[in-house]
């Protein structure tokens, strides 16, 4: 993907880049003095001040733009299978299945209180033994009409499972950068910690949808917001020692995690390898293969990608000028925005502010 051009050395370069170093360095300072504060005060060991400040701008950016949700209850022997052009997730409320994601290793079994996103929405089957067929869960509720509160009966008459299954749509989904870092599959464990703070949002969730009042789709989406940063909170909060690889690993890297940092802080400066890694006192090509080994592309990339999405945010949110927004994303032209734009989004930013995103409704 192009990116803009860096600006030519004159003088106001030589100021901005100027600016950047002792940007840098106030911002290396104050992140290794907190973490350093954290140890001194006898906490467990803290995580470096730049990993919270990312994950709390992730997390912020969180935001759906629609969801729906279905409540099966299933009776053994039974099998299910979907796909969707967005984030899948089931919670197991009684019972327990087993999970298949189509590319994704071993069958996974789910218990009771378990909590499941497909990040992606690729095909997977939950079933209640691994080697029982699984039927089209859409077409089956096309034809048996699921009650308006999203219940829906499958199976025989063995031992009984209720799931909570929902699709969620994010805001920006085909540029987000979540969706980029996340991996196949999310699974939060029933914990006592978890099961008071999913129980009291998945309580709420079922009142809404067995209530339907005034708001309730606008309640139940935002229901789902919360049930996804609890998914994506606990997973970042992996310990940093299991992980040999990937965007978190790449965030316990003392080179590569700054990099991180101030990319998601000023994500409409235009950033270049070079002028990063000169930032980070490392050569251009051991800082892009650093890069691209840990986080799984090359950097440029991520760069274009992070601006595309803040800009992809005000065209949604606002009427600001095609040329303002080019420019406030860190491209040096119109045409260098839109170019990049489309072949991220897939079409135009005149068009993207007209329609929004396009995707399927999910589980619909």
């Amino acid at each position: 993907m192009q990116s803009p051009q860096a600006p030519a050395a004159n003088k106001s370069t030589r100021r901005c880049d100027l600016k950047d170093t002792l940007l840098l360095h106030e911002y290396c300072y104050n992140t290794g003095m907190a973490a350093k504060k954290d140890m001194d005060e006898g906490s467990r060991p803290a995580v470096a001040a730049w990993r919270k400040s990312l994950f709390d701008d992730l997390l912020r950016g969180i935001r759906l733009r629609t969801s729906i949700f279905f409540r099966p209850e299933l009776q053994a022997p039974w099998g299910i299978e979907m796909a969707r052009e967005c984030a899948i997730f089931h919670i197991v409320d009684y019972g327990a299945c087993w999970l298949q994601v189509n590319g994704v290793g071993q069958p996974v079994h789910l218990s009771e209180g378990d909590f499941v996103v497909v990040t992606t929405g690729q095909r997977h089957a939950l079933r209640d033994q691994v080697s029982t067929d699984a039927v089209d869960f859409f077409e089956f509720v096309k034809q048996s009409a699921a009650a308006k509160n999203g219940a829906v009966r499958v199976g025989g008459n063995g031992s009984l499972t209720k799931l909570v299954c929902g699709g969620m749509v994010f805001e920006n989904h085909a540029g987000h950068p979540l969706l980029a870092i996340l991996p196949p599959v999310l699974h939060v464990k029933r914990t006592e910690e978890g099961v008071r703070r999913l129980g009291l949002t998945t309580a709420h969730l079922r009142s809404e949808l067995d209530g339907g009042g005034a708001g309730a789709n606008e309640i139940v989406t935002r229901l789902a917001d919360i049930l996804l940063i609890q998914a994506v909170r606990d997973y970042f909060e992996q310990k940093p020692q299991t992980l040999d690889d990937g965007w978190l690993a790449a965030v316990q890297d003392p080179k590569i995690g700054q990099a991180l940092a101030i990319l998601h802080s000023h994500p409409h400066r235009p950033w270049t390898v070079p002028s990063l890694a000169r930032r980070l006192a490392m050569s251009r090509s051991t800082f892009a293969e650093r890069f691209k080994e840990l986080v799984g592309e090359p950097p440029q990339r991520y760069f274009t990608r992070l601006r595309i999405h803040a800009a992809a945010a005000r065209l949604r949110s606002g009427d600001d000028k095609l040329s303002a927004i080019a420019a406030a994303a860190g491209f040096e032209s119109l045409a260098a925005f839109a170019k990049a734009f489309k072949k991220q989004i897939g079409e135009t930013p005149g068009d993207y502010r007209k329609t929004g995103d396009r995707v399927r409704p999910p589980l619909r």
